[in-house]
């Protein structure tokens, strides 16, 4: 039954990083080419990719609870560290369109605080936080 769990929760976590790296790879085109290589629209990319990712890292963690897994506890670590930083590095340098007519310092007020961005910035610090506990619980 370990060895099941185990892999399910490797196989899951693999699945989350690859959605999670597509999804950053994919904004990261659309920023520059105003369309990413997705046929998808920025509210479907983020439920798609990004939703499925949290979700599928929280799985993963779940099924994988006490099951020693190197693979498991890095990509946890990892993807958490992605997911926060990433989204926080973007929503403060990176302007949106509806903030382009506010002054500079609305903007990034308005940036700062914006609730999606703070959320996924403490999901992702969660999920790297799972994989920092997975880790000390093994030592």
């Amino acid at each position: 039954m370990r060895g099941i769990r185990k892999t399910l929760s490797e196989i899951l976590v693999s699945i989350a990083f690859i959605l999670l790296v597509v999804y950053i790879l994919d904004v990261g085109v659309s920023m520059i080419n105003e369309e990413g290589f997705l046929p998808l629209s920025e509210r479907d990319r983020g439920m798609i990719f990004g939703g499925g990712s949290i979700i599928l890292f929280v799985v993963s963690f779940g099924i994988g609870i006490n099951v020693p897994s190197k693979l498991l506890t890095v990509l946890l670590i990892i993807g958490g560290a992605i997911m926060g930083t990433t989204v926080l590095v973007s929503s403060l340098f990176m302007p949106s369109e509806e903030n382009a007519q506010m002054s500079s310092t609305e903007a990034n007020q308005m940036q700062i605080l914006a609730p999606q961005f703070i959320g996924i910035i403490i999901i992702g610090y969660v999920i790297m936080g799972m994989g920092i506990l997975r880790a000390i619980r093994k030592k």
